[in-house]
């Protein structure tokens, strides 16, 4: 085949783009093979990432312990009671690392999660009659579920929410009767002052509080805690059982917010 001199000259031109062609997808493997990802920056994305469903292992002493108490609330639902040891609450340090003998709660109704916990006491509002499982599990600072060689470190009760043309079984009220104390708290101070309240012994005791903030109240002498939130108002039903003058106060704040006079 005979070849003009343009031919050549176009051929020589097409072979050299050819060249720096190869010779720059070469580069660009090179470049890769020296320069791997990094992925340093997923790593630590990772770290932060809890993993809600992980079991930790306890190995640490003492192992904490959990225990559920359910009351049945007259107006609604049950009032939970959640009793502990080698275990602190730590509400500020959720979604955190974990730290040993500390963390929340997450609450269970019929295998459902319902909500984190960040007090010992909490209402669930059943409405529909029948049975429901309740179970509450320890869960650390990062969410994972606390257990002990495999076990999981929680309580369960079953409650039955009576219907409508059912009685709720009475409180034992002695030679009392009911009473009814209800407070708004502002800045954990009560707005109304402090009062002392004087019950009979044998009253059935009923305490509501609203709040501006997340708190509980704490009953002195019968070492009850009812939690409170802006627009969850906190209640708690109970028997004025121990005679004696016991401060009410604010859990977190500590700020004395009235005084219960049984007898």
């Amino acid at each position: 085949m005979r070849i003009t001199r343009r031919g050549a000259t176009y051929l020589i031109g097409l072979l050299a783009i050819l060249g720096l062609l190869t010779t720059a997808c070469g580069n660009d493997d090179s470049a890769g093979d020296q320069m791997p990802m990094d992925d340093s920056a997923g790593d630590h994305q990772h770290d932060h990432d809890h993993d809600h469903s992980t079991l930790m292992e306890v190995d640490y002493e003492p192992v904490p312990t959990i225990e559920l108490r359910t009351h049945l609330d007259p107006m609604s639902g049950v009032n939970l009671e959640v009793i502990t040891t080698g275990f602190t609450l730590a509400p500020e340090r959720a979604s955190t690392d974990p730290v040993d003998g500390e963390g929340h709660f997450h609450i269970y109704v019929d295998g459902v999660k319902l909500r984190r916990l960040y007090a010992h006491w909490a209402h669930v509002d059943l409405k529909e009659p029948g049975d429901y499982e309740i179970r509450v599990e320890m869960s650390a600072n990062n969410h994972a579920t606390l257990a002990v060689n495999g076990e999981i470190l929680d309580a369960t009760a079953i409650v039955t929410i009576p219907g409508a043309d059912e009685d709720l079984e009475p409180m034992d009220l002695g030679d009392g009767s009911g009473t009814t104390i209800e407070m708004e708290v502002v800045g954990g101070k009560p707005v109304d002052g402090v009062h002392r309240h004087r019950v009979d012994a044998g009253d059935a005791v009923t305490i509501i509080v609203n709040g501006d903030t997340t708190d509980e109240l704490h009953i002195h002498g019968y070492d009850l805690v009812v939690p409170f939130a802006p627009g969850q108002p906190g209640s708690i039903t109970f028997e004025a059982n121990i005679p004696g003058i016991f401060e009410v106060e604010t859990h977190h704040r500590g700020d004395l917010v009235m005084e219960l006079q049984v007898g």
